[in-house]
């Protein structure tokens, strides 16, 4: 008996050794396969993400066919330009994410199959306990209730009621960050109109005085070079002739110092129109540099305080992101309640010693955790201080906004008189120009005086054209620091050139003082005003520090090229003069 129990012990070794050694072999193999060596990109593969890259970026992009006009142009930018492509797929993510979120709230629904083998019977024997000795039957019976091989499935729908709270409150959270991401494209849809305005007027100066700079250049180097060969042929006494050489540097110095402001304008037109870098653009100008934008806006900046309040993205976001806070509370109380799970399953098993072997199962179980119901003070404190922060965030930012729109108010008058100033220069210049080539003419001016006298008129041209885009960009600030939405509330995507009629007229509306509050109907700043500011104050009345010539259709001052970048809002935990800095530059960085 003995004999035949240690043959039948060393066979189930033997096969136990069989078994594990195909085991071992795939676990040795698959850690052979896991070893990672660096793998570089290939030159082809390079070339063929830049030709993607390239066909994605210019896909679907409308020639231009003639002219480009300002509200086109913005209308190219907000159809084509990658930072609102982005955006609005930002805005399409987190939409899809909502959609997602609502399916947490269905009950949990788990299907499983299951197959298992072994190479023995499961078989037990009994014995007795006696005094708490146990003692083995004798002879030993030996018995199973299982197969050795067996295929089980089953299915089972469950439903927890607190995760089912839990996850309605997230959905809300993430229905309120898909408004946040709408505003954060308000934003973006701001910013792009903006630096477009701005790019735009620059590149119609570069258009309409880079070839008067570049003809006066070749005249500047024809007479350095004659200048050089009388010096040669002694025809002039070398000091003489270095002093009129360093005077036609010096103009050339001044055309080129100046020649660079408006040098890569057109490109970064294109750049932000998607327009490939390089392409030829013709600019219309839309023949307005004699009117003046939107001069009745700061007729009362009152009103325009209380609709930066009321539209700015910044501000708006501020209020949904204390809604989420809310709901972060609502969603933690949730965690202090008994957990309720209600179960029900379908089940099968081959296992052929079984009486039965399909069965339904159901059931509940309630779990509470009773030492978290101590945290709900300092989780009730948590809560209350995270809503005064949101507060205070808020308040905050209101105080940097409000500044931002009294900043930008002050810069628009300002660049009306510089506009002004410039253009009075730029008449003058001409004036003198003609008067030295009638001169010249007559032999009572000389060539050099006619040279300097084209550069200068030039120069003065030329800032006229950069004050007017500095006098478009201040206005577009003014029109940013409120918030306002020159995108139409059904923009026609599809129609470039109805699109662009669209905005035109949006523009034309927030001009004559009538703005869009976010994407209601148009409202007027006047009908805001009747809220805060007494009747008399619905009528214009011009402000001291516009003077008078500003008051007729003209237009602005120049800002610096580095002030053509959209200022964020400072974060609102900063300091509020910081978050004032931050908004837009000083007025030292201005000029």
């Amino acid at each position: 008996m003995k004999s035949e129990q240690k043959t039948q012990s060393a066979r189930s070794a033997a096969n136990q050794r069989w078994t594990l050694l195909p085991l071992t072999a795939l676990v040795l193999a698959t850690l052979g396969g896991c070893a990672v060596t660096p793998e570089p990109m290939t030159g082809a593969e390079r070339k063929e993400r830049i030709q993607q890259d390239m066909n994605a970026l210019f896909k679907d992009v409308e020639p231009i066919a003639g002219p480009l006009s300002l509200h086109e142009a913005q209308a190219r930018a907000l159809k084509y330009n990658a930072d609102s492509r982005l955006k609005l797929m930002e805005e399409a993510l987190s939409n899809a994410q909502l959609d997602l979120s609502h399916y947490d709230m269905l009950p949990r629904m788990t299907v499983s199959a299951g197959y298992s083998a072994r190479n023995n019977d499961a078989l037990s024997s009994s014995g007795t306990l006696n005094n708490g000795v146990f003692t083995p039957a004798n002879p030993a019976v030996y018995s199973g209730a299982q197969e050795r091989t067996r295929t089980t499935t089953n299915a089972v729908l469950a439903w927890n009621v607190l995760d089912f709270g839990v996850s309605y409150v997230r959905a809300q959270q993430q229905a309120t960050q898909t408004l946040m991401a709408n505003e954060r494209k308000r934003k973006a849809v701001q910013n792009v109109m903006q630096d477009v305005r701005h790019a735009y007027w620059r590149a119609y100066g570069a258009q309409q005085v880079l070839p008067r700079l570049d003809a006066l250049l070749v005249q500047v180097n024809d007479a350095l070079r004659r200048s050089r060969s009388m010096e040669e042929q002694r025809l002039m006494s070398p000091i003489d002739a270095l002093s009129y050489q360093r005077g036609l540097i010096d103009l050339y110095q001044q055309i080129m110092r100046h020649r660079q402001e408006l040098a890569s304008a057109k490109t970064e037109l294109s750049a932000l129109i998607n327009v490939k870098p390089g392409a030829k653009l013709v600019l219309t100008g839309d023949g307005k540099m004699d009117e003046l934008p939107g001069a009745k806006i700061l007729s009362d900046m009152d009103a325009l305080d209380q609709a930066a309040l009321a539209n700015r993205p910044e501000l708006r976001e501020e209020d949904y992101r204390k809604k989420i806070s809310v709901l972060e509370a609502r969603k933690a109380l949730f965690s202090l309640l008994p957990g309720i799970e209600i179960n029900a399953s379908a089940n099968h098993d081959s296992n052929r010693f079984l009486f039965k072997n399909d069965w339904t199962e159901t059931g509940a179980t309630v779990s509470l955790n009773l030492l978290r119901a101590f945290s709900y003070p300092s989780m009730k404190q948590a809560q209350e201080a995270q809503l005064k922060l949101d507060d205070a965030r808020r308040v905050a930012l209101s105080m940097a906004v409000l500044a931002q729109v009294r900043i930008a108010g002050e810069r628009y008058r300002e660049a009306i008189t510089d506009y002004t100033i410039n253009k009075q220069a730029a008449e003058v210049d001409a004036r003198i120009e003609k008067h030295v080539v009638s001169g010249v003419a007559a032999n009572s001016e000389s060539d050099m005086t006619l040279l300097r006298a084209r550069v200068r008129a030039a120069l003065s041209e030329m800032q006229r054209y950069v004050s007017y885009a500095g006098l478009q960009m201040s206005y577009a600030r003014v029109a940013n620091s409120i918030g306002v939405d020159m995108l139409p509330d059904s923009p026609k995507l599809d129609d470039l050139k109805s699109f662009s009629d669209q905005i035109s007229r949006v523009d034309e509306a927030w001009q004559k003082g009538d703005f869009q509050q976010g994407s209601s109907a148009p409202q007027s700043v006047a009908v805001q005003a009747t809220e805060s500011q007494p009747v008399a104050s619905q009528e214009p009345q011009p402000t001291a520090s516009l003077p008078v010539a500003a008051q007729e259709p003209q237009t602005t001052e120049s800002l610096p090229v580095a002030v053509q970048e959209s200022q964020p809002v400072a974060p609102a935990d900063a300091p509020v003069s910081q978050q004032v800095a931050a908004l837009s530059v000083t007025e030292k960085e201005a000029r």
